[in-house]
């Protein structure tokens, strides 16, 4: 049976000094023809829902 003398203690990797790469949510000033969507519910259906999550 072989032995090591090793000083250190068993470690385990390094974690990597990057992280991994965010998923890429394209942004709206990059494309110039981007325009919102008009909402096609009424202001009194909007107060409705809105009410109603709020309670």
């Amino acid at each position: 049976m072989q032995t090591t003398h090793e000083t250190k203690p068993a470690t385990r990797p390094a974690r990597p000094l990057f992280r991994s790469p965010e998923p890429k949510i394209p942004r709206r000033d990059s494309d110039p023809r981007w325009r919102p969507e008009p909402c096609p519910l009424s202001r009194e259906e909007l107060r409705r829902i809105v009410i109603e999550q709020l309670g």
